[in-house]
């Protein structure tokens, strides 16, 4: 939006830690033209009743909900709130771009969006997602004030995040919601990524980067990636970590991306039980999960383990044989840190 022309102001209250009426007070004064949030299942409610408060205080202000509660559901966010559009799926960026332009200039709105017209609720149809990835400008870090945030998987400073790909490839497992918004696995370029990472070192003097695309892209793309950090000697300057599968890892790829600057791995556990993986889709077995473990850290990688509990099936006893696991992975050393996760249906 910003590269286009739009002033755009990023206004992350929760992380810059503003009461609500801090931030209430700064868009009254702003009187904005445009103001999307991105919501999820267990905040929709609260951000129905803020978008009913925006359109009474600032009726001219036009308010666009999105996320993958609202992709599931478009028709349930426009009856149950007066917000003007919701967005569908998970370009935001583009269908944004889109909608600003629609505001702006009376522009067609793009496929995916949902909006009003003469009382009733209508829709451009079926999100696409068939958008370049690589016509996007890289993150203005400043606009998003990137020192902002940050989680504790990360040794080196100064650290940030990269996303080169739209989700995950294997795009199957039941109890991920971005597969709603991303059902088709895309990415970036390796070079585009390897650009920006040379961005990040030489304006930013980032020294690590967690890319938290759902699983980072495998097979030729990887290993292009990879020969790229040597060739460009990124890899002596700056420290990655990423989100990976455990049946993705094999001892000659983890050498290769160990080589490359690769730091930590991410992989999901998620249950120490063969049939909540099996009833999750999650497409591995207990014993591919230690298989991983041993592949990462023989290759010099740390490893970190998320694990979930609450599935509606499972008993405590499940959930504490799966803590029991990692705790022993832990134990053993081949595992560096674990995260546990409740499940939220």
């Amino acid at each position: 939006l910003a590269s286009r022309g739009h002033d755009v102001t990023w206004d992350d209250g929760i992380a810059r830690r503003w009461t609500f009426d801090h931030w209430r007070d700064r868009l009254l004064r702003e009187k904005p033209h445009i103001v999307a949030m991105e919501t999820k299942t267990p905040v929709v409610r609260r951000h129905w009743d803020i978008a009913s408060f925006i359109k009474r205080e600032l009726p001219d202000t036009k308010v666009v909900l999105m996320g993958d509660h609202v992709t599931a559901m478009p028709e349930e966010t426009m009856r149950m709130s007066p917000c003007d559009y919701a967005l569908t799926g998970g370009d935001f960026a583009f269908l944004l771009a889109s909608i600003a332009n629609h505001v702006e200039f009376g522009d067609k709105l793009e496929p995916g969006i949902w909006s009003r017209s003469n009382g009733e609720i209508v829709n451009t149809g079926q999100f696409r997602l068939d958008h370049d990835l690589n016509t996007l400008p890289y993150v203005d870090r400043e606009l998003t004030m990137w020192h902002l945030y940050g989680e504790p998987l990360y040794k080196r400073e100064p650290f940030t995040y990269t996303m080169v790909g739209r989700d995950c490839p294997w795009a199957k497992c039941t109890f991920c919601s971005w597969t709603t918004l991303f059902p088709k696995f895309r990415t970036r370029t390796p070079e585009s990524l390897l650009d920006e990472i040379g961005l990040l070192i030489g304006r930013y003097g980032v020294r690590e980067i967690f890319d938290d695309t759902g699983t980072f892209p495998s097979g030729g793309w990887l290993e292009k990636f990879c020969k790229g950090m040597v060739q460009r000697g990124y890899n002596r300057r700056i420290r990655l970590s990423c989100n990976m599968r455990f049946d993705y890892l094999n001892p000659e790829r983890a050498r290769l991306m160990r080589e490359a600057g690769f730091r930590l791995m991410k992989l999901g556990l998620e249950s120490a039980s063969q049939a909540t993986l099996d009833r999750l889709a999650k497409g591995t077995s207990v014993e591919d999960i230690e298989r991983g473990c041993r592949i990462a850290k023989d290759a010099g990688l740390e490893v970190h383990l998320p694990i979930m509990v609450g599935y509606p099936w499972e008993t405590r006893e499940d959930a504490l044989r799966t803590l029991a696991l990692a705790h022993q992975f832990m134990r053993e050393g081949l595992a560096d840190m674990l995260q546990s996760t409740v499940t939220i249906p």
